[in-house]
């Protein structure tokens, strides 16, 4: 039986959904607070090397978020040129 995922859109879902700032910091290697807060001022963005451990953790509890929040970035669709 397959349930669809929650789909998180912003950093503050996340780190609400991981249980808070502190939380969010010990899963990602032990963090501290501030350099969670500082992931938000600097960039509004986790960094890429915790993408993995996050995104495992987010489908545990039932939810997604888009890859654009750990920097990544997708392909922008073309369009066809009419010749």
């Amino acid at each position: 039986m397959h349930h669809r995922l929650r789909k998180l859109k912003t950093f503050d879902e996340v780190v609400e959904e991981l249980g808070g700032l502190s939380a969010v910091g010990l899963l990602c290697d032990d963090q501290d607070v501030a350099a969670v807060c500082n992931w938000k001022r600097r960039r509004s963005r986790f960094p890429t090397k915790f993408y993995k451990i996050m995104i495992a953790e987010l489908r545990a509890r039932g939810a997604s978020a888009p890859d654009n929040l750990w920097g990544f970035v997708e392909k922008k669709k073309s369009r066809a040129n009419a010749a």
